[in-house]
């Protein structure tokens, strides 16, 4: 095997973690599907190790902080120079 097939399946491996399906990793980095079986095997069991027999889970973060700053440097939460 040379450097390149490694790379592509560590690619592989990289993006079948990333929850990206087995079909478009194949199609992306022209292996087969055969090839990448065995990899999508051993991380579903790195998973049911982790989260058990879970079927489904949720990776929600929660709530996305948003700042209220304007394009003109204004910023709502400080108060006006002009009222102190």
């Amino acid at each position: 095997m040379n450097n390149t097939d490694k790379a592509k399946l560590d690619a592989a491996r990289r993006m079948l973690k990333g929850r990206i399906d087995i079909n478009e990793v194949a199609m992306l980095l022209e292996l087969s599907e055969e090839q990448l079986k065995p990899i999508k095997d051993e991380l579903d069991e790195e998973m049911k190790k982790i989260y058990g027999s879970t079927a489904a889970y949720d990776m929600d973060t929660g709530e996305v902080l948003f700042d209220n700053f304007d394009d003109i440097g204004a910023d709502d939460d400080l108060p006006n120079e002009d009222n102190q």
